[in-house]
């Protein structure tokens, strides 16, 4: 198996606004330190409220209904490592890791490979005629637009197993001058191409849509599916931004024939302006059958495109082009199939200018040419996100950032929120975050990207999400991302090795899978506060609550979990836990996931970052609790009888 580089989302950075906000590295924080309180006994939760936080849970009162979508992840085009190309199936480990994560939504093909990605390449072409041995050429069904390419692989009706790549140049509809593949394949093998010129080395359709499918259905998630926007190609089979909108619409619609479509369904999705036939819908949906999968797949959520609004990406275009190119891509797209749900590119940074901009803001603009007819505008929250020095990333400037992130980035959506009710009046458009996390642009250390103030950050954030999701639409999140060789990853992969590590990020994002409760219950925080000068993307702040709590209880009522974030890079903070409602037995379990600073990652032999189990046994409707500096802990409560 290639080795896989850093792929998907490659420059998380701020975006230019109409108001000119004055982007720059921070000169200066000052974090406010909370007192060091002597501990008190269990009658004295009044004093400690006092003098430090309160966290106020009210059971009693009326609860919203946990939407299991925000728990997804993104998985990267071409399995990462955590798929096997001679197995056809995921890694026994991999899939043991993944599944105590339970994603409940994977995003495919993962960030800016999206818009260069062409998925018919994962299909393959049959052979006509037997191979024994060293064949000198092989037969295909018909001819591939393969002109550019010279490496593929192949397999046998019925294997999973894929050869490594072999080598040949392409005449009509054979394959001739092959090199590098030995041994007996039937007519009927399939044969796949290994990568287009333009793509990175490390493409492989050993991974492919149907086997994307497949992973995802053994997890008992649910997809979304990102369509190419921004390039097609020539007639030579070359990848071209010029590429016509025509082919890129036709292209998407005919992956949604593939996935959701019926054999029969004769429509035809016509020709595009370089002259491709793209068939019937019925055309896809018989390759889909006849490759094993006779049932449509039923993929609900689509979007177009991946970011690209930034000169960083594969075709990217102005606001106003791309709101008129959207309304084509769901004209022909929900033509194919009228359930599905697709969403349009939007930037996090609320009045921010595309790349290609110069006075049209982002999303006021797409949301007024396209709003109509979007289901739900797609956004990468990454906070703080930018750089150009390396050392900064060790700073308590950067660290207080990120600890302010999460804060950040709930308020941009709320003002989000605000822009898309006024363009869109009358009309609920939902939101997706379907990639997340910090951005430390500069670094290429997995040490920067993951560490445990990484993953406090996508606990808030899931948290602030999860709290706010009814009020701001969000109807799904996936965090970037699953596992792999990138400094990202949830799961980190060493391809030298073939070992895997759990970074800090996926324990948290663990700790609130297995603990969170159906029902959210409305949980008020007061606490001390600190302060940020501005980091990139985190603007200055004066007051930023150092907790950030959220309870949820089961539906017979008789188990309450309360999360509890400490933003504070240095001080534990004695709270005052008042819960409505609710009477806990005395012994509650401790969850506590934090370190000796920010920076602590799981990179080296013995990992630093992991949840420790403990207990109290003096819970009670009122009762006084210490939280570690820079934690998430996870409180979990049974009721009396």
């Amino acid at each position: 198996m290639e080795k896989l580089g850093i792929t998907g989302t490659s420059n998380k950075r701020p975006y230019r606004s109409s108001s000119d906000w004055p982007w720059r590295a921070s000169l200066l924080v000052s974090l406010m330190l909370l007192a060091a309180l002597p501990f008190p006994g269990p009658a004295a939760a009044q004093e400690v409220a006092e003098k430090a936080g309160v966290i106020a849970v009210d059971a009693a009162g009326p609860a919203t209904t946990l939407n299991p979508l925000l728990f997804g992840q993104n998985v990267l085009f071409a399995g990462q490592g955590f798929w096997n190309p001679k197995t056809g199936n995921w890694e026994p480990e991999a899939l043991a890791l993944a599944k105590r994560l339970a994603p409940s939504i994977i995003r495919f093909p993962g960030g800016g490979v999206s818009d260069f990605y062409f998925w018919e390449d994962g299909l393959g072409y049959r052979t006509t005629e037997a191979m024994l041995g060293r064949s000198p050429s092989i037969a295909l069904e018909s001819a591939p637009p393969w002109e550019m390419v010279n490496r593929a692989r192949i397999k046998a009706p019925g294997s999973n197993t894929w050869t490594d790549p072999f080598t040949f140049m392409v005449v009509k509809n054979r394959l001739v001058g092959i090199t590098g593949l030995q041994g007996a394949f039937p007519a009927g093998s399939m044969v796949r191409l290994e990568r287009r010129p333009g793509q990175p080395e490390w493409f492989s359709h050993a991974y492919g849509p149907l086997e994307f499918l497949k992973s995802v259905q053994t997890l008992g998630a649910q997809a979304i599916i990102t369509v190419n926007y921004g390039t097609g190609l020539t007639r030579e089979g070359g990848i071209s931004p010029n590429a016509s909108l025509s082919q890129k619409v036709k292209r998407a619609a005919a992956w949604v024939a593939f996935v959701n479509g019926s054999p029969g369904d004769n429509r035809a999705l016509g020709a595009d302006e370089e002259g491709n036939d793209w068939r019937t819908v019925g055309y896809w949906a018989s390759r889909r059958a006849s490759l094993g999968h006779p049932e449509p797949f039923r993929v609900l959520y689509w979007e177009v495109g991946n970011e690209v609004y930034s000169k960083d990406e594969s075709g990217f275009v102005p606001a106003d082009r791309y709101g008129r190119d959207f309304l084509a891509f769901a004209r022909e797209m929900k033509a194919v199939d009228p359930a599905i749900k697709l969403g349009a590119v939007g930037i996090t940074i609320p009045r921010g200018l595309g790349d290609a901009d110069a006075r049209a803001e982002w999303n006021p603009e797409v949301l007024k040419l396209a709003g109509e007819q979007m289901d739900f505008l797609v956004l990468h929250p990454y906070y703080p996100g930018g750089g150009q020095n390396k050392a900064f990333y060790k700073s308590q400037n950067w660290f207080t950032g990120v600890m302010a992130g999460a804060t950040q980035a709930l308020a941009d959506l709320r003002e989000i929120r605000s822009i898309m009710n006024a363009a869109v009046p009358g009309r609920q458009v939902g939101l997706a975050l379907t990639e997340y996390g910090i951005w430390p642009i500069a670094s290429q250390e997995a040490r920067d990207y993951s560490n445990l103030a990484r993953a406090l950050f996508d606990a808030d954030l899931l948290l602030g999400m999860i709290g706010e999701a009814s009020n701001l639409g969000i109807i799904l999140a996936n965090a970037w991302n699953l596992h792999g060789s990138n400094q990202t990853a949830y799961i980190g992969y060493n391809w030298s090795t073939g070992k895997r590590n759990l970074r800090p990020q996926y324990y948290a994002q663990e700790l609130l899978v297995k603990n969170m409760q159906p029902r959210i219950l409305e949980t008020k925080v007061t606490s001390p506060d600190f302060a940020t000068v501005q980091v990139f993307n985190v603007l200055n702040r004066a007051k930023i609550p150092v907790l950030a709590a959220l309870a949820s209880i089961s539906q017979d009522k008789s188990r309450l979990t309360l999360f509890v974030v400490n933003r504070s890079l240095t001080s534990a903070v004695k709270t005052a836990i008042r819960i409505q409602g609710f009477t806990p037995k005395a012994r509650a379990a401790v969850r506590t996931l934090g370190g000796s600073s920010g920076g602590d990652h799981n990179e080296d032999a013995a990992p630093a970052i992991i949840p420790l189990e403990g207990a109290l046994d003096y819970a009670a409707p009122e009762f006084p609790y210490t939280f570690k500096a820079h934690s998430l802990t996870v409180l979990e409560f049974q009721a009396q009888n």
